[in-house]
């Protein structure tokens, strides 16, 4: 399990790096969202399509992630799952504001 994670990691830093690499980023943007830590939790927190649908991804406890800063519907937060590193939704809170990016 730990394995596939550091693996899941990897791919989805390599990936990101790649598409980071083709999308030309303005300062403006570059600026917008915070980090997050995964507290509270036990087991993992799923990641969400949309506030309580679809399950497309995990976060495990201690993990950080990245998103927006506001609230999207009601408590929930628009992040970056780590496992395979899909956008979604997670309850606030269960995340905790560690910075800015």
């Amino acid at each position: 399990m730990l394995t596939s994670r550091i693996v899941a990691g990897l791919t989805a830093a390599a990936l990101a790096a790649s598409m980071l690499a083709a999308v030309e980023v303005s300062p403006a943007s570059a600026a917008a969202g915070c980090t997050y830590r995964v507290v509270r939790v036990k087991t993992r927190l799923n990641v969400r399509a949309e506030p309580r649908g679809r399950i497309v991804d995990k976060l495990y406890p201690g993990d950080r992630t990245w998103g927006s800063c506001r609230k999207a519907a009601g408590a929930w937060r628009r992040i970056h799952g780590t496992e395979i590193g899909r956008r979604g939704f997670s309850f606030g809170h269960y995340l905790k504001k560690i910075g800015r990016r």
